[in-house]
C-alpha cells in the first residue's frame, strides 16, 4: 500500500465512483469532499491518468497536456483570489496541498471538474463517431 495506510488509499469503489459520476454527466464535488488528502492527491493523478487513457484511445491525435491545463484556472491568478503571499512554485507544486489543505484542495477538485470535462468531450466525440458509423 506504498506506506499508506487503509484509510488513506483511494479505495477501488472510490476510484469507480469517480468514473460513474464522470460517465454520468454529474459533478465529482460530492465525492471529493468526503476524500481526504492524501485520497485526493491519489484521485486527481487517478483521473489524469484516466484522462489520458481516454485520449489515446479515442483521439487520432497525440496527446497534449496544454489542451487540459489551458482549462484550468492558473495558479497565479488563485493565488491571487485566495489572497495567498506564497511563492507561486509552492502553490504549482505538491508542498502547498500539505501545509495549506483546504486552499490547495479546492483547486484540486476545479482541476479535476476541469478533467472530468476533458474525459466527457472525448466520450461525447466517440459516441458522434460511432453514431455516424452505425447510420452508414
Amino acid at each position: 500500500m506504498n506506506g499508506r495506510s487503509a484509510s488513506e488509499e483511494l479505495t477501488f469503489s472510490q476510484r469507480l465512483e469517480i468514473i460513474v459520476h464522470v460517465f454520468k454527466n454529474q459533478p465529482l464535488q460530492p465525492i471529493l469532499e468526503q476524500l481526504s488528502i492524501p485520497q485526493l492527491v491519489q484521485a486527481h493523478n487517478f483521473l489524469w491518468e484516466k484522462m489520458v487513457e481516454f485520449h489515446v484511445k479515442t483521439q487520432p491525435r497525440e496527446f497534449h497536456r496544454e489542451e487540459v491545463t489551458k482549462k484550468m484556472m492558473p495558479s497565479a491568478k488563485y493565488q491571487r483570489q485566495q489572497n495567498c503571499d506564497l511563492r507561486l512554485d509552492y502553490c504549482k507544486g505538491v508542498e502547498c496541498i500539505w501545509s495549506n489543505p483546504i486552499c490547495a484542495g479546492n483547486k484540486v477538485k476545479m482541476n479535476m471538474e476541469v478533467m472530468a470535462g476533458h474525459i466527457r468531450s472525448f466520450l461525447n466525440g466517440a459516441a458522434a463517431r460511432q453514431e455516424s458509423y452505425t447510420k452508414l
